[in-house]
């Protein structure tokens, strides 16, 4: 393929983007998928090399597994383990294949379908061994079915510990606990939301089915306060919260573990979308920063389009409906398709995400972290990892002036490190808003800049070829 091939760039091989390649490729369309990943399917469709063929799998699951498998037959060029680390307003693409070289690319169109990401809320001691994400437990699960530890405590808010937590069990490991930091009252309100959302309660059945049978203890209201140990984890220190995120007095317990995992929600990753100059903004009903988009999943800047979570966290099935809304609006757009065809299949789809936005207001709602929880995080505790900048450093950033992400980062360095503030810079985002009374959507998010991944000096000096 050299740039007068290639039509369109996929930017992320979950549901988005594998079914919209799916739809392009159908119409004489010139394909390229782009996935960091060993195999496509993102989070969501991971799956260990050799699970059997007769595994009972939920109806999402084998529909995306089937659409992946689907993409040998179709006129597609798929390249894995690869990273954009630049893009212009213009669609200038700096591609890096890990282990290869660098490429460039210019496409007629490009979707970007990057996904989510995990979010973090700091406490003391989270960056011993022994202590990692829900989403980390899952891909060990999912991509080698190996278990962190024969026993498990799980913490953190929303639903997604629910199904780590199933899932750990399927694979005969034990739950120690779930330590969910919403109160039971807005578990209820949660569900009671889902009415019409049979699928999803139906999931959410199966979960706490699968949790009541192994006799899973799960608390409501409590927080993670600390983590200990010397070497590594070994034991666990939480606290009862009342509706203000105060921690209550009296309420203190410790777990005894080698093994906790964490999750508090996710965040769109918004940063390719970010550096082609792309409208962005901040919704906290739909995850925080995301990309701005049209009905038709248009960013700002032409020939851009964005579907998936980075549009706003929902869950899978909005993901699958927006692959196949961007893959109509990008026909349309390069001519393969008319207007009327698009009103016509466009219509139900357009339904549908309204639905799945609906659900997803609902699921962000539980990962909100009061801002009493988020000002009482001890000074000492690390919250840049890469760089090891603690909260205090940041509190006193904040005090001398620096008032937003940007102005932080220069003053003490945080997301300066290996992962570029991707794990920071939402929790720093929280802690001057908390912090200066500001308002989050008046915040700007942090920065970026080409390359957005870290590279090695040598494959920047070579050769770059155009794809």
């Amino acid at each position: 393929m050299n740039h007068k091939t290639i039509d369109i760039v996929i930017v992320g091989g979950g549901f988005s983007g594998v079914l919209a390649a799916k739809i392009l490729a159908d119409h004489a369309l010139n394909v390229l998928v782009i996935d960091e990943n060993i195999n496509l399917g993102g989070q969501f469709l991971r799956s260990y090399p050799n699970q059997s063929a007769t595994e009972s799998l939920s109806p999402l699951k084998r529909f995306g597994l089937q659409s992946i498998k689907a993409l040998d037959q179709k006129r597609i060029r798929i390249m894995t383990r690869t990273e954009v680390l630049g893009i212009t307003a213009e669609r200038e693409m700096l591609i890096r294949q890990v282990g290869k070289k660098l490429f460039t690319a210019r496409p007629r169109a490009v979707l970007l379908a990057t996904g989510a990401r995990e979010k973090f809320i700091p406490f003391k001691g989270w960056t011993l061994p022994g202590v990692i994400s829900t989403g980390a437990t899952q891909i060990l699960l999912k991509g080698s079915r190996v278990l962190p530890s024969n026993k498990i405590l799980i913490g953190g808010a929303g639903i997604f510990p629910y199904a780590v937590a199933s899932e750990i069990l399927m694979n005969n490991g034990q739950v120690m606990g779930i330590l969910d930091q919403n109160r039971l009252v807005e578990k209820m309100a949660f569900a009671a939301g889902l009415f019409h959302e049979k699928s999803k309660i139906g999931e959410g059945n199966r979960y706490l089915a699968k949790l009541i049978v192994y006799r899973t203890p799960i608390k409501f209201g409590v927080r993670i306060m600390e983590a200990r140990g010397e070497k590594g984890l070994e034991e666990v220190l939480t606290a009862k919260v009342d509706r203000n995120g105060r921690s209550l007095p009296g309420s203190e317990k410790v777990y005894s573990c080698d093994c906790l995992a964490v999750g508090y929600g996710f965040v769109a990753n918004i940063e390719l979308a970010q550096l082609a100059g792309c409208r962005l903004e901040y919704d906290a009903s739909r995850g925080g920063w995301i990309v701005g988009v049209t009905g038709d999943l248009q960013t700002s800047v032409d020939g851009i389009f964005a579907a998936g979570e980075i549009t706003g966290v929902a869950g899978a099935t909005k993901s699958v409906t927006e692959g196949k809304l961007a893959a109509l609006a990008i026909l349309l757009k390069l001519g393969k398709i008319s207007r009327e065809a698009f009103i016509s299949h466009s219509g139900r789809l357009k339904k549908a995400r309204k639905r799945q936005r609906r659900f997803g207001s609902y699921f962000n709602r539980l990962h909100k972290t009061p801002q009493e929880i988020i000002r009482s995080i001890a000074d000492e505790t690390i919250v840049c990892r890469c760089e090891d900048i603690t909260m205090g450093e940041i509190k006193t950033a904040i005090s001398n002036g620096c008032a937003t992400p940007d102005a932080v980062k220069k003053a003490v360095r945080s997301g300066m490190g290996i992962c570029q503030g991707r794990t920071c810079s939402p929790m720093i985002h929280a802690v001057i808003a908390a912090r200066l009374g500001t308002p989050a959507d008046q915040l700007t998010p942090l920065s970026v800049r080409t390359p957005l991944k870290a590279v090695p000096l040598k494959e920047l000096a070579g050769p770059i070829s155009a794809l």
